[in-house]
């Protein structure tokens, strides 16, 4: 790669962590390029918006001063509907930013452009381009964390939607009356499935007596609860907290279901920090649910395969999205700018 290929920036922001990723990009050349730094972070605990920017912009420059290279770019991707165009947040479910100017704040706090990405569809981008969906035409990705959320790949290119919100599969109702999620409404995948979901089932049978290996691990804390945790649970022998992955499985294979049955993909990728902990487990048991409910002959027509970008591959979509997007917007022959 040319020592002077630019370098874009991708964010991760999530409920818990910020990650960022500093790529090298060679101009004309379509990859996930070269991975100059890698960062991470913590979400401020805290409602204030000004708090989230000021994070997200130090993670940037942490991983732009590790890279040290300057910066045409930053692609930051967020959890939740949003609209792109015009780089607002419209609402993040687990973060408290509503109808937020996320990327004109970010570049003012920069001094770069920005472009505003769905956390999930920036993961799917990223697994099309250089990860586990590389050669597909039409895929949908399924990203299970601190909540649930999609992307949609339709003819080789991400279908994002009228504004950008495309793909939230996270917010599927798929029991009437179910568990309340973080969206307000009731028995939505997310409530279900994701770790949120196991984390509260899981907590109550710790406090119990039932799950020693977890009470081990994360105690009663809930903040605690984190895949690695569960990771450690069972490992130590919990089959209660195996019951609690296996039912999220179950629920997780009726929303692949649905999907399947109405977009017809030839791949599924699942991805996010669940599934690289204890992903064979969750998988397997959604397999088994989601092939019981697919029409006849649809199983055989689709693969349901695990992300082989793992943490990198938010970022990575993000800072790819912010590529194309800047050099669509450059005029023919103008030179690239950048920024420290």
């Amino acid at each position: 790669m040319a020592s002077d290929s630019p370098v874009f920036i991708g964010v991760d922001l999530g409920a818990t962590k910020i990650v960022a990723a500093a790529l090298a990009m060679d101009p004309g050349k379509e990859g996930v390029g070269e991975v100059l730094s890698q960062v991470k972070g913590k979400t401020p605990r805290t409602a204030k918006a000004k708090d989230i920017v000021a994070a997200i912009a130090e993670a940037a420059k942490s991983a732009l001063a590790s890279a040290g290279k300057p910066c045409a770019g930053l692609g930051i991707a967020i959890p939740g509907p949003l609209d792109r165009a015009k780089g607002l947040v419209r609402y993040t479910p687990n973060l408290g930013l509503e109808n937020y100017p996320l990327a004109q704040e970010l570049s003012a706090a920069l001094g770069m452009p920005v472009v505003l990405e769905n956390d999930v569809q920036a993961g799917v981008l990223g697994e099309l381009v250089g990860g586990a969906l590389r050669g597909c035409r039409n895929a949908v990705g399924v990203f299970i964390g601190t909540g649930i959320g999609g992307g949609i790949v339709i003819n080789g290119e991400l279908y994002r939607g009228s504004t950008g919100s495309a793909g939230e599969v996270g917010h599927m109702i798929l029991m009437e009356g179910g568990p309340v999620c973080g969206c307000g409404n009731y028995g939505c995948l997310e409530a279900l499935a994701s770790r949120t979901a196991m984390a509260k089932d899981a907590l109550a049978l710790a406090a119990s007596g039932k799950a020693p290996a977890m009470l081990d691990a994360a105690g009663t804390d809930f903040r605690k609860y984190r895949s690695s945790a569960f990771e450690e649970a069972l490992e130590g022998g919990d089959e209660a907290v195996g019951g609690v992955v296996d039912r999220a499985g179950f629920w997780l294979g009726v929303g692949l279901a649905n999907i399947v049955n109405l977009l017809n993909p030839e791949a599924v990728v699942v991805g996010g920090g669940v599934t690289a902990r204890f992903g064979k487990r969750l998988l397997k048991a959604a397999r088994a649910s989601m092939e019981d409910r697919l029409m006849t002959g649809l199983a055989a027509t689709v693969r349901i395969v695990q992300s082989e970008l793992g943490d990198l591959a938010v970022p990575t979509g993000a800072a790819i999205a912010a590529r194309r997007d800047l050099e669509a917007r450059r005029p023919a022959g103008a030179k690239e700018k950048s920024a420290r």
